[in-house]
């Protein structure tokens, strides 16, 4: 009898088998290439550049050193913004 079941598993294994391959397509034609819409192409990048807004923060004048910025400061008659990152500052997290 448990021979009985295994032909039976293994009857079923090879028919589902062979349905799998029967319900793959057959295609002899090759893929076509899709060509590139470069206006396409270029509107995206346009639409994903920072903003003006957005790039404010590259504006800064950030330097590395405490006695740079004491420089900088006297020379153009600013004060000190002493920032430390403890975080991951491209995550907001300061």
């Amino acid at each position: 009898m448990y021979s009985y079941q295994i032909n039976r598993i293994i009857l079923g294994l090879v028919v589902l088998g062979s349905v799998s391959l029967l319900a793959l397509p057959v295609s002899s034609e090759e893929k076509k290439r899709v060509p590139f819409d470069r206006d396409l192409i270029e509107k995206r990048i346009r639409e994903i550049q920072p903003t003006a807004k957005e790039l404010r923060f590259d504006a800064i004048g950030w330097v590395s050193s405490i006695p740079e910025a004491e420089r900088m400061a006297k020379e153009n008659g600013r004060p000190v913004f002493l920032f430390s990152n403890v975080g991951q500052m491209d995550l907001g997290r300061c």
